[in-house]
């Protein structure tokens, strides 16, 4: 009698079983009622500019289907088949996508991108399309658009290559760099005002014992940039800067390592000059290694503005450089780094380090003359010859404790000081003596406004007027004048 009763429960349970499954899987059905329509996250798709033959970042639309039945969407397709647009459908890819399922209150994703086709253009140029979504008859567009642009390209991606030894880059279209484009021994190239270079991940320009004439102009300056000019690409540091993988074999096989270098690279060079430019947006901003004479600098930045950089704006090791009116603000490491020795001659030059996207441990300026040899021998390299004056040297943490924006690290002592007539923040008890002359320590310059990166003088006070210049500079970096006598510290002149 129990084996019965078991049997029946299991029978009862089996039953139960059958009924619920048949249950689960009920089939969908699909609403054909003519007129309904879907919500689209967007009615447009506006990308940005787009250099031309250079792919854009991806953008999404979302499609959602408000009604209380399921719905079968015939198809998802672009307009034109022979679109600059890409889509890819909930994993499925374009150009025609179709019978594609979409639950009552559920929601698909679109993703869209675009690559413009070169043509004639020297300005920039719009390319259209239209996103079809048909469903029971209707049929529902969704506007795509991209700005496209034009461009000379040189390099290559991963790619280390020569340019032509004269050449000269001019403003007519944009220039973008894949790789590391080469200025090679005793060539020069020209960069002519109002010229735009943009550059790809992990590229730059080596100026191999070379020249680079980068003449920019106060109406007319020429920029260095990444080649992402999407919104959210604007301030991001870190998108740019050589960047060459080298390998080598080890007990553990191959190992691959890193040597990041400036996006633009004065290696050897003598002559160079970089005038009116906006450098942006990378990892090192320009980097200046050895060379250059007292009467030839191995380079000449003047008036010129270098911004958001995730490690070093102006980076030296043992370079001869000539500088005025430039500013450099917000790098993740130093402003500028003038290391191994060198002769650095530079007026009225604002580093003002307010960087914000994370934790700085670094000062704002620093200075070094030795280094440590492959053998662990102690070299030493002289600053002598190097002065700076009427400059700013300033951050956001001068008011730390234990914290100063200007470091000088030295081992050799200099004959004239180095820093004169100048705003630093600098308290060590350690610092060099001698290394400062006619200079504030620990007085604020006022900015108009460091939060808005506003680094002209606020005050009418003469704390902020410095003394004799090493060049005659009768304009600031807002192409304004300078007062004739005792012009101001900074690269801004207040104008009375």
């Amino acid at each position: 009698m129990k084996r019965e009763f078991l049997v029946l429960i299991g029978l009862v349970l089996f039953a139960f079983g059958v009924s619920a499954g048949l249950s689960g899987c009920r089939e969908v059905v699909f609403s054909d009622e003519p007129g309904l329509e879907l919500e689209f996250s967007s009615d447009t798709i506006l990308f940005d500019t787009v250099f031309t033959t250079v792919g854009s970042v991806t953008l999404p639309l979302k499609v959602y289907n408000p009604h209380k039945t399921a719905v079968s969407i015939d198809r998802i397709a672009l307009a034109n088949p022979n679109s600059p647009f890409r889509i890819n459908v909930d994993g499925y890819p374009g150009p025609d996508v179709r019978d594609l399922p979409l639950l009552a209150d559920d929601s698909l994703w679109i993703f869209i991108e675009v690559t413009v086709d070169p043509n004639s253009a020297t300005s920039p140029f719009v390319v259209e399309d239209e996103l079809e979504v048909e469903l029971n008859g209707g049929l529902q567009t969704v506007t795509l658009a991209a700005w496209g642009r034009n461009a000379h390209f040189h390099g290559g991606l991963n790619r280390v290559e020569a340019l032509p030894c004269a050449e000269t880059w001019a403003p007519d279209k944009p220039h973008v760099v894949y790789g590391v484009a080469v200025v090679d021994e005793d060539c020069t190239l020209n960069i002519l005002a109002g010229t735009e270079v943009y550059f790809h991940a992990k590229s730059g320009i080596w100026i191999n014992q070379a020249t680079l004439i980068a003449d920019g102009s106060i109406q007319s300056p020429i920029t260095f940039r990444g080649n992402r000019l999407e919104d959210g690409y604007v301030d991001l540091p870190g998108q740019w800067g050589i960047e060459v993988d080298f390998e080598y074999e080890t007990d553990f096989g191959v190992e691959t390592f890193t040597v990041a270098r400036g996006g633009l690279w004065f290696y050897g060079s003598k002559g160079s000059v970089v005038d009116h430019a906006i450098i942006e947006g990378g990892t090192i901003g320009i980097q200046v290694d050895t060379v250059g004479t007292a009467s030839a600098p191995a380079l000449t930045l003047t008036n010129s503005r270098i911004r958001n950089m995730t490690a070093t704006g102006l980076f030296a090791q043992g370079g001869v450089i000539d500088g005025w009116n430039n500013l450099i603000t917000d790098c993740g490491q130093v402003c500028a780094a003038f290391t191994l020795g060198g002769v650095y001659r530079m007026d009225h030059c604002t580093f003002a380090n307010y960087w914000s996207e994370g934790v700085r441990q670094a000062p704002a300026v620093f200075f070094n003359d030795w280094y440590e040899s492959a053998e662990g021998e102690l070299v030493v390299r002289s600053l002598e010859g190097s002065v700076f004056r009427n400059c700013i040297m300033w951050g956001n943490n001068a008011e730390l404790t234990d914290f100063d924006e200007l470091v000088a690290d030295l081992i050799a002592p200099v004959a004239a000081p180095i820093v004169q007539y100048s705003a630093v923040d600098t308290q060590a008890e350690n610092f060099p003596p001698d290394f400062l002359l006619f200079c504030t320590t620990d007085e604020a310059p006022p900015f108009v406004s460091s939060m808005d990166r506003d680094f002209h003088l606020n005050s009418n006070s003469s704390l902020w007027e410095g003394g004799p210049s090493q060049f005659f500079i009768s304009t600031d970096l807002d192409g304004l004048p300078r007062n004739v006598g005792i012009a101001d510290k900074g690269c801004f002149e207040r104008q009375q």
